[in-house]
Formats: structure tokens, sequence, C-alpha cells
């Protein structure tokens, strides 16, 4: 039963890092620190007979030697994330009356389950994993005394993990379970905190727990500061719940104007109806098409930005968000890079016509405002998938856009 379930986790994560490095692009972490381990280390030693005929002997008992330890993950989703943790060990211990330098290794892969995706700077963990261990000094919990003249005598040992006469191999394979915290000091460093349990499986070996810490640097991913600045701008943009509810429909704005006539009744009122810029050019927009899983615009397209370029032309002293959305299809991560680009693409095909960059930022959500669910078909996701043009009349949202950009 052990031996089933020490290769079903190793099975599980080697699984998991295949699928990593199959994927082109993601989040990695790497971070080195310290550990201290909780492995006791007996020594019983100078057994003699005093003068008086009672047996006498010194014992040399040590808790926690500490290490130097190395640190990778990779996320898969989400809250699912794949490492491999390393520690070298280094455990001073008595052979006979001789002290002496011992050494330890430990090393294997991991899962971490992150389960407060909301949470960017502070991200709290569960970790299972498998691992091989070896060590070159002795953690004995029983044995004889050296130079006990009747050969009888036995001492035992027992500690807060291993109870009765515990037999522990120079070299095992346990597995361990465990929780930890990454707490994010800037958009890419952090610190590590974890404490684990480790248990036998494969060999004779001893039950031991373990506490680690250590500096954390995030590579590739989103960036943390530029999601904070998305989710800002989401919640300031009030006009986004007009555009998404009726799929850019005209928005009507009625304005009076008096006119005098000569007539019975001396005013006439008459409406006008006025549709806003920002309506005309996201319906110019939408036949902006893109090459297929990529951010080059189609050529049948270049019309369409014509227009909209002319009409931002007509407003210099404004400011506009270009702004890419995708459908609810696929990973978090590749929806947020594919309209970041697509934008990006948009924004720098208007500043080509003529457009001031000054005018124009761009950003992509990509499917944290899809409407349509995965499950429904392409022909009705697709409307969750654009680059729409937003006015920005507040300027410090203008100047936190630009500075978060």
């Amino acid at each position: 039963m052990k031996i089933k379930i020490f290769f079903a986790v190793l099975i599980m994560c080697s699984a998991g890092w295949l699928n990593a490095f199959a994927q082109k692009a993601g989040e990695w972490e790497f971070g080195t620190g310290g550990a201290l381990m909780n492995m006791t280390r007996v020594s019983v030693h100078d057994f003699r007979q005093s003068a008086g005929g009672d047996y006498i002997f010194s014992v040399d008992q040590k808790l926690v030697h500490g290490g130097l330890e190395l640190y990778a993950s990779r996320k898969l989703n989400s809250w699912l994330y794949l490492d491999l943790q390393a520690m070298a060990g280094f455990a001073r211990y008595l052979s006979g009356d001789i002290p002496k330098q011992g050494y330890s290794i430990l090393a294997g892969p991991g899962i971490q389950f992150r389960p407060f995706v909301r949470s960017r700077w502070i991200q709290p963990y569960l970790r299972v994993g498998a691992s091989y261990y070896r060590k070159n000094f002795p953690t004995r919990y029983f044995g004889h005394f050296d130079n006990d003249p009747t050969g009888e005598g036995i001492w035992t040992a027992e500690d807060a993990w291993n109870k009765g006469m515990t037999v522990a191999d120079d070299s095992f394979l346990p597995v361990s379970a465990g929780l930890g915290v990454i707490c994010w000091m800037g958009d890419r460093v952090g610190i590590r905190l974890q404490g684990d349990y480790h248990t036998p499986l494969l060999g004779k070996g001893q039950n031991f727990a373990r506490l680690s810490a250590g500096v954390v640097l995030s590579l590739g991913g989103n960036s943390r500061r530029k999601a904070e600045a998305d989710e800002y701008v989401g919640a300031h943009l009030s006009e986004y719940d007009d555009l998404y509810s009726g799929r850019f429909s005209p928005k009507v704005v009625e304005k009076v104007v008096e006119k005098v006539v000569e007539k019975e009744v001396p005013v006439e009122k008459v409406i006008e109806r006025e549709v806003p810029l920002t309506v005309i050019m996201n319906e110019l927009l939408e036949s902006v098409t893109f090459e297929f899983d990529s951010s080059v615009i189609s050529e049948e397209s270049y019309p369409a930005l014509d227009q909209v370029a002319r009409t931002l032309m007509e407003c210099p002293d404004q400011h506009f968000l270009v702004a890419g959305y995708t459908d609810a299809k696929g990973t978090e991560e590749y929806n947020d890079d594919l309209s970041s680009r697509r934008a990006k693409a948009v924004l720098e095909a208007l500043t080509e016509r003529g457009v001031s960059a000054g005018m124009l930022c761009s950003r992509g959500f990509g499917k944290r405002m899809a409407v349509v669910p995965e499950s429904e078909s392409d022909d009705v996701r697709k409307g969750d998938r654009k680059v729409v043009i937003e006015r920005i009349s507040d300027d410090l949202l203008w100047k936190y856009l630009i500075m978060n950009d």
C-alpha cells in the first residue's frame, strides 16, 4: 500500500512537470533560502561502572540541524502549481567521543494548491510531495552500551515524531504534506515560508518535520501591479455596463434646441438624436479582425481603422483607452496575453494613421469580462471577442493608466 501511495504522488508530480514544459509560456518561481530539520540524533558513550558499583554513561542529543534550500515552481493554472524543492543539510554528531560533521540531501517534486486565486500579494498554499532522502550520520533510537560487561544493557530514545525502537536507514523515500505562504514584497520578489511533515513510505526511515524560509523571484506570467491596475480600471469605468449589456447598441442622447416660429405656439422644441463618438468608433471596430490565434490585423480591417483614426484626430485634446477582450475559452494567462497584444496592435495601427500617441493607451482584460460561458458555440462566443475604445475623462484615472501601462 505504501509503495502505491508513493508512486501515485510521484507520477502525479512528474505528469505535471511534463505538462509544464509542454506549455510555451507561463509563470515560473525560483528561490533560495535556509531550512531547519527536526531529526533527533542520539549518541550514548563513556559507559562505565562507578566505585560504588553503579553504571553511569553520557548522552549527547541533538534535535535540529540546518541547511540550504533551493526552490523552483511552475504555474499550471490559477490555483495549481508544480514545484521542485532540494535541501542540503549539515549535522554535527559524535562518533564515540569524536565530533564529526555529517551531511544530508532531501530532494523531490511536489504539488501546491493555492485556493485563494484572487489574492495576488499574499498566497497561502497546501503542498504534498514525494522525495529522496540520504544522510551519512547515524540517527539511532536504541542500542547496546559499549563496554558493558554484562552485554545485556540497552538504551532507547524517543521524540515527538518517533515512538518505540525506531530503525532509520541512511537513505529512504518519504512523502510529505505541509502548509506554506508566499508574501510578495513587489511585483516580482517575495518571501516564502513553509512547514511540512515527512514520513517514510519506501525504506526504513524516521518521521521528521521541516521548516524553511527564503526569497522567491517570479519570472514570466502576468504583472501583479498591472492586474491590480486592470481591476481599478474596471471599477472606475462606469460606461462599461452599457457597452456589455447593449452590445454597442447606439446610445441616444436627447438634445433640446429652441426654435422660434411665427405661429400660435411661439416656441417649438425639436429633439435631435446624437450618437456618442465611442459608440461610432466601436461599431467600426466590430469589423476589425485578426489572423487566427494572432495579433496581426487583417487587411480587410484597414478601411475601418482609417475611419476610426480620422474620428480620433477630430478631438486631439481627449484621452482614450484601447481595451482588448477575449471569450471564455482558454486559460486566463493565454487570454490576458492575446487580448493585450491585440489591443496594442490596434493602438499602433491608429498611431501609424496619424493619431497622437499621447491620446491613447492600451490594456488587455482577457476573459474576465466575458458574458457567454465556454460551453456555448463559437458563433455565440464571438461577441465577447473584441477591441473597444473608451474615452477617459478622469485625469487621475488617465495618469494611473499611464503609470501602470
